[in-house]
């Protein structure tokens, strides 16, 4: 998980979390301890005992379990699980320790599937909303029933703001590599001059983004890092969308006279939502939508320095216009109740 989203989630959670219903860990299971494992599951040459917090890098289970920037290997997911279980004793985040776990054993991945085991860490171990709790017991008593043969993921019974911010924090950074290794493949055959202007435009988008995302997405709400996170993938997934047609240089033409019209409706937009004394849009400032609309005019420039150079068949206007088109869907989004 980025340290963007891990920022963005432990501000969250202390605002929520104690609003969120939680299992009692007093239910009819019993709480799962490291003795009740397998002994041959737990990993070599470490004492469980005296594993410190210390000695926990940070979301590496996760990383291992989903193939976040490494291969998924199982075997490394479980060893990091169970040190998160030790170390963290109860602590771990959503997606920690005792959840991963619950995965392993609950999908046979680089375990003997044990689905009791699973049941137990999902009623008395792994914490969440009431609903989520019920949700993963029933899923899993499916499953372990027969009914259910589909590889269990422990957000697919998500509920709360808190475990789906989590979630979604896991499929937008999977998203982002799949996304990153079909245009490097693409790019990497592109001519040298190309590439380097590939290069600054995507520079200029990180940041035109970076600061959409801080500044214009409202945070006031239980889900905001799902928000945040639905938000990136719409801007990369556009991103991507555009870069991919550079490769064809298959664009629609546009007009000068096309992109003034554009031109003019965004700063119509731009100048309403400033000069409007009473705008309100939770967490969104009128000072954050124009250091945004600062950020957006360097990356509309950009796309147009980029097209010269990769597609210099396609106008000035045209790239304009597109970019441009791109930000009234973004201002006119303010205006929507």
């Amino acid at each position: 998980m980025t340290r963007f989203y891990k920022t963005a989630l432990f501000l969250f959670s202390l605002l929520v979390i104690l609003a969120i219903p939680r299992t009692s860990r007093s239910q009819e299971c019993a709480k799962v301890k490291i003795s009740d494992f397998p002994k041959k599951d737990l990993p070599s040459g470490i004492d469980l005992d005296h594993v410190k917090t210390a000695d926990v890098k940070e979301d590496e289970a996760c990383k291992y379990y989903y193939g976040i920037g490494v291969p998924v290997d199982y075997e490394k997911a479980r060893r990091f699980a169970f040190m998160e279980m030790a170390a963290l004793n109860g602590k771990e985040d959503p997606l920690e320790g005792s959840s991963i776990l619950l995965m392993l054993y609950a999908n046979g991945f680089g375990v003997q599937r044990n689905l009791d085991i699973s049941i137990r860490l999902a009623c008395a171990n792994v914490s969440g909303a009431t609903a989520e709790v019920e949700g993963r017991l029933q899923h899993l008593k499916d499953i372990q029933s027969g009914k259910n043969k589909e590889v269990f993921d422990i957000c697919d019974d998500a509920t709360s703001g808190y475990m789906s911010g989590f979630c979604s924090s896991v499929r937008t950074e999977l998203a982002e590599i799949a996304r990153k290794a079909a245009m490097d493949s693409m790019i990497k055959r592109w001519p040298e001059p190309s590439r380097l202007a590939y290069k600054r435009l995507r520079e200029a988008a990180s940041d035109f983004f970076s600061e959409r995302l801080i500044s214009e997405v409202d945070e006031s709400g239980t889900a905001r890092v799902w928000m945040v996170n639905q938000e990136s993938e719409s801007l990369e997934d556009g991103f991507k969308e555009g870069i991919m047609s550079a490769d064809t240089c298959n664009f629609t033409v546009y007009s000068a006279k096309d992109y003034a019209a554009a031109d003019k409706e965004l700063n119509s937009l731009y100048l309403k939502i400033m000069k409007d004394k009473d705008f309100s849009w939770g967490t969104v400032t009128k000072e954050g939508i124009r250091s945004t609309q600062r950020k957006w005019i360097r990356y509309r420039d950009a796309w147009v320095e980029f097209g010269a150079v990769r597609c210099p068949g396609v106008t000035a206007a045209s790239w304009n216009t597109m970019i441009t088109q791109e930000r009234i869907a973004q201002l006119r989004e303010f205006f929507y109740e």
